[in-house]
This record gives structure tokens, C-alpha cells and sequence, in this order.
């Protein structure tokens, strides 16, 4: 029983010093904090964060995605931002947009709530 504690505990840090901190992303990071944004648009996201690394269309709600590649201290981490039809994000996330998609985060095109 010991042993297998032992070892839960020992995979769980290797894994976690292998994973960066998502905070450690979200500090001033203009995609991030551009995204998060209540009413949050694609201009507004495009003029803080600049042009994404690529992008796919969303069928589903008429609108686009967005994938970014967050960098810091050496780490990096993919982002997507998902607007509708009208411009608006409806939502954001550490995973690219194709993994968002197939994950159901996409399948409305209400804007991001506040988050509070």
C-alpha cells in the first residue's frame, strides 16, 4: 500500500513539473486577457494579441476559431479564441481549437458570460 502511494506521488510530480502553470500564461498575457474580456470581439482580440497562428471555421455556429501558441519561461501552451457569426467570443481555452470542437466547447454561439 505504501509502495503504491509512494509511486501515485512520484508520477504525480514528475507530471506536474512537465506541465506549466496556466497562471503563469494568464499574467498580462494580451491574448488571454483579450479573450476574457466581457464583450470581447475579434477586433478587440486581434488588436491586443496581434494575428493568430492559424484558423478554422465553425460551421456549426458561422463563425471562426483561432489557435495562438502562448509562450513564457521557456514553455508553451496552445490557446484558442471562438467568436460567432457577429464578432463576439464565445468562448477560450489551453487547447487548440480542433481539440475544442471535437470536445463540444464550440456547439454555442452565445457570447462569454461574465465570470465572476
Amino acid at each position: 500500500m505504501t509502495q503504491a502511494i509512494l509511486l501515485a506521488c512520484g508520477v504525480s510530480a514528475s507530471l506536474s513539473a512537465c506541465m506549466p502553470s496556466v497562471l503563469q500564461y494568464d499574467r498580462g498575457n494580451p491574448v488571454v486577457m483579450s479573450s476574457l474580456q466581457q464583450e470581447a470581439s475579434r477586433e478587440s482580440v486581434l488588436s491586443a494579441a496581434g494575428r493568430p497562428q492559424d484558423a478554422m471555421v465553425l460551421p456549426g455556429i458561422n463563425g471562426v476559431c483561432y489557435n495562438y501558441l502562448l509562450r513564457n519561461r521557456g514553455n508553451s501552451s496552445p490557446y484558442y479564441v471562438a467568436f460567432n457569426a457577429q464578432g463576439r467570443v464565445v468562448n477560450a481555452g489551453y487547447i487548440a481549437c480542433e481539440k475544442a470542437l471535437a470536445a463540444g466547447y464550440l456547439d454555442s454561439s452565445e457570447p462569454i458570460k461574465p465570470r465572476y
